[in-house]
């Protein structure tokens, strides 16, 4: 692969020697998506990213991985477009880092984009022109193990081949795709306190926990004029078993063929499965660096609801 200025090759390599293969973005490693999907060099991807024209309605969704961005972006589509029809595209195919950017101009307005990226990645015209930006959070303890199950899942693609344990380990000690869970948050908390974007706070917890409620909240900081009928409804076709229905039948999605046989992006989506597969020491190690890290940071989350 190419090393054009800000994007490089790295090898990213667990406590028993097993190696996540990325690109590094300006300090940050990422994954690897396949060239086919990006029309052109790495390089020249982020480049043209920076570059895009964002539109006056557009709406970003950003969030580390597994904190309900597929959910969320579900959501956020139904109330623009006001409807409790699924969209038929996955929603990989409108995130930033995996997708060619030319692609975007051919999607009618309102868009619903999303990425997993930092801000210093997104395009320059989001903080120009204001946008609207839903942020995600997701306690770390079931972000690990859920991120474990879909890299065990897509193991062709990302050919890691650790257990748990050493999973765990590179996530407080190395980092995974897209960095440690706690540079990502105080990165983006950082951001909050100074941005002039509008943006709506959102942790899978408390969606889990109250989701007519969040729904209705994100109608409003969408500014979509939508009956509290309609929000439920979303609600109820949005929930979890029937989101996964939707992707096996609905949907367009290319990725299917990348998982094991039995396996999707759609694993428990329970608050609290932690508690299945930790150690009390494995626990104890992420609270240690939890309360380390976040020991000055105003973020809040929960363990279970």
């Amino acid at each position: 692969m190419e090393n054009q200025d800000h994007v490089k090759p790295i090898i990213i390599t667990d406590k028993s020697g097993n190696e996540f293969k990325t690109i590094e973005l300006d300090g940050v490693p990422i994954p690897e998506f396949p060239k086919e999907r990006l029309g052109k060099s790495y390089g020249e991807h982020f480049r043209k990213l920076k570059e895009m024209t964002i539109r006056d309605d557009d709406v970003i969704i950003c969030a580390y991985p597994k904190a309900g961005t597929h959910w969320i972006w579900e959501v956020s589509q139904m109330l623009k477009r006001q409807t409790t029809e699924y969209h038929k595209h996955i929603k990989e195919q409108h995130m930033f880092e995996s997708t060619n950017i030319d692609s975007f101009d051919a999607e009618p307005s309102p868009r619903v984009l999303n990425s997993h990226l930092w801000p210093r990645h997104l395009p320059k015209q989001m903080f120009e022109k204001k946008t609207k930006i839903i942020y995600l959070i997701r306690n770390p303890k079931d972000t690990v193990v859920s991120m474990f199950f879909q890299y065990n899942a897509e193991e062709k693609a990302f050919g890691y081949h650790g257990n748990l344990n050493d999973f765990i380990d590179l996530s407080v000690n190395k980092g995974l795709p897209y960095g440690l869970w706690y540079d990502y948050v105080l990165e983006w908390e950082k951001f909050f306190k100074t941005t002039e974007n509008p943006f709506y706070q959102l942790s899978y917890e408390d969606m889990q926990q109250n989701p007519v409620h969040h729904v209705k909240g994100l109608a409003k900081f969408l500014e979509t004029d939508i009956s509290d009928e309609l929000c439920e409804a979303i609600v109820d076709v949005c929930s979890f078993n029937k989101l996964k229905k939707a992707n096996d039948e609905v949907k367009d999605d290319y990725i299917k063929p990348s998982f094991k046989e039995g396996t999707s992006h759609y694993r428990k989506g329970k608050v609290g499965d932690w508690k299945n597969w930790l150690t009390v020491a494995e626990s104890e190690n992420i609270d240690r660096m939890t309360a380390e890290r976040l020991k000055h940071s105003e973020i809040k989350f929960k363990y279970t609801i």
